[in-house]
């Protein structure tokens, strides 16, 4: 398999600004590079309009900075869209690659 996919894997962080209010930024926290591989999709009617549903699948090669984080924590930049990470999997606990199940947000 090869990792020919450029990818950004990032992680919701709080700063604070001027005036102490708390403010969600996302900051990247890993390049690597990814096979990625398209597991399906669907179209849904919802609130009088059609959306799409793409779900990816993510496999990079094992690295602690990303199997630490929970999923809600993390998103994934590629090809100019924003991905949800919904699920991430050390392929049988091996420690070589991980697995990540993400979803396209609109």
């Amino acid at each position: 398999m090869a990792y020919t996919h450029k990818i950004e894997i990032q992680r919701l962080t709080k700063t604070t600004d001027e005036i102490l209010q708390h403010i969600p930024v996302w900051e990247t926290i890993f390049r690597p590079w990814a096979y990625v591989n398209c597991v399906g999709g669907k179209e849904y009617y919802k609130a009088a309009q059609t959306n799409s549903q793409h779900d990816m699948i993510f496999k990079i090669r094992y690295s602690r900075k990303v199997s630490g984080y929970l999923t809600s924590e993390i998103r994934i930049l590629y090809d100019g869209g924003i991905y949800d990470v919904k699920h991430i999997d050390d392929y049988m606990q091996q420690h070589r690659e991980l697995v990540i199940r993400a979803e396209r947000v609109n």
